[in-house]
């Protein structure tokens, strides 16, 4: 795949190039050109070795908090084809893209709102009214050109999400307005026979039935107004029932959800999934589960009980994100011949 061809160059190439007659020449196209045999050979041999390191890596994770039950758990949903991941802004940011905190409050530099009324809006979790408050000082027009100044751009893609389509071949759900994952799909020659904005999720479970690939964009894309969710007027304008969103996240949950690069904090997804057991009880639903850095060991068991209020239960991670995010994926499809 496109993801490992490029490390392996990298890793050649870690040492810089090579010196002939005052010319500099990259490793690997000296070897690539010279014996594509033995290139693919030492490509194989140093896959193997990756494999290990990180399957190593992971059970050193899944060790740590006592999690291999659950995490075993998880690996069976996923192999009877069950586990749909939920992508967050975490796995853009790695591709220069702001998470939504960041993105927020770089707009805020740009605004006349007081500095502790909008500091007291982001950390209560409302965030689509910190964004109302930003459309409305900065104007309509302004806003939305640094939307699409900022998450439709074309960068570079780096980190773990470039691993996704290997391992979820058939559908996921993202929060992001960027194109990333649409990149990484098409990258690997994987194309989505749907594409679904927002409400539009109320067919994924047909969809799904159907044998078909799709991706949903909960809150839309950058470029298009259309099922996009960010402000509190388009939250509105989108979900006007009371339990619009609910029926949404409902429709969702038939499955069980990864979520991975999601903070987990207050959020409305977080707070639907929380009425949904409240109203049916954790046994009537499926469970949810995250791959979720531990900001603060201290606050692991407090951080585990809000989480299970939403019947997603973590595995902690406390190391390098991107590198523990692939361990646990490269563990996950582990001795699956799908791979």
């Amino acid at each position: 795949m496109e993801y490992y061809d490029k490390l392996f160059r990298d890793y050649l190439n870690e040492e810089g190039g090579v010196s002939i007659a005052g010319s500099n020449f990259l490793r690997d196209i000296i070897l690539q050109t010279l014996d594509e045999s033995l290139y693919n050979e030492a490509y194989l041999e140093w896959l193997d070795q990756r494999k290990v390191t990180f399957i190593e890596k992971a059970d050193e994770i899944l060790e740590q908090f006592d999690q291999e039950d659950r995490f075993n758990n998880i690996k069976g949903i996923y192999t009877r084809g069950m586990l749909i991941p939920f992508i967050g802004a975490g796995l853009s940011i790695p591709s220069n893209y702001p998470g939504w905190t960041d993105f927020l409050y770089k707009l805020h530099k740009q605004s006349e709102i007081e500095e502790e009324k909008f500091d007291h809006v982001i950390k209560s979790g409302d965030y689509e009214e910190a964004a109302q408050l930003l459309l409305e000082n900065l104007t309509p027009g302004s806003f939305f050109e640094q939307i699409e100044n900022i998450f439709s751009a074309t960068r570079i893609i780096n980190g773990v999400i470039q691993r996704i389509p290997s391992v979820f071949k058939k559908s996921v759900i993202t929060t992001n307005f960027d194109n990333v994952i649409d990149r990484c799909y098409s990258a690997e020659n994987i194309n989505f026979d749907e594409i679904l904005i927002g409400k539009d999720a109320l067919l994924l479970p047909k969809i799904l039935a159907e044998g078909k690939t799709v991706l949903l964009k909960l809150h839309g894309v950058a470029t298009n107004t259309r099922g996009r969710i960010l402000t509190k007027e388009e939250y509105i304008s989108h979900y006007q029932e009371s339990r619009g969103l609910i029926d949404v996240i409902e429709v969702l949950s038939h499955n069980s959800l990864l979520f991975l690069g999601c903070s987990l904090t207050v959020d409305r997804t977080i707070l639907c999934l929380r009425e949904l057991m409240h109203q049916k009880g954790h046994s009537n639903m499926p469970r949810h589960y995250a791959f979720l850095k531990l900001e603060n060991e201290a606050e692991r068991i407090s951080r585990q009980k809000e989480l299970a209020k939403a019947n997603i239960f973590p595995i902690w991670y406390t190391d390098d994100h991107n590198e523990c995010l692939e361990a646990l994926l490269e563990k996950l499809i582990e001795g699956n011949t799908d791979e």
